[in-house]
């Protein structure tokens, strides 16, 4: 029996990441962030006062990945922290975000919706539930 590593998921997700992750930033480059940037301005943007530990939740990825995201977004100006409660800070747009995030969601909202295009309303849903409970399995089982 023949192996053909195209026929795997691992093989067919990585190559739709990166297929969708050139486009967002090639489309989000005019806008002066990265697809990581966004993401988190997007969902700071929805949550003002959000904290580190629950946009890493927001997200599903690893805490030094955000980290290192926010501090760059800080220096560059797009977020600011302020103290909360406890040691925690609250994650807030600048204006400088404020005026960008808009078209960042639309940009993203129109990749994603190309990208699923040929299918019809139900396979997309039945495909993103089909993922998501992949990842549930995946995440259960490390």
């Amino acid at each position: 029996m023949s192996f053909d590593q195209r026929d795997t998921i691992g093989f067919r997700a990585a190559q739709i990441s990166r297929m969708i992750a050139n486009r967002l930033r090639e489309a989000l480059a005019p806008l002066g962030v990265q697809p990581a940037q966004a993401a988190a301005l997007i969902e700071i943007g929805a949550a003002e006062g959000l904290t580190q530990k629950e946009l890493v939740e927001r997200l599903d990825v690893e805490q030094p990945g955000v980290a290192r995201t926010l501090n760059g977004l800080e220096a560059e100006g797009w977020i600011r922290r302020e103290a909360k409660a406890g040691r925690a800070q609250g994650l807030y747009l600048t204006d400088k975000a404020r005026a960008v995030v808009p078209e960042a969601a639309r940009l993203t909202g129109e990749i994603n919706r190309d990208a699923l295009s040929e299918l019809s309303k139900t396979e997309r849903a039945h495909l993103i539930d089909a993922l998501a409970e992949v990842i549930d399995e995946l995440k259960r089982a490390s």
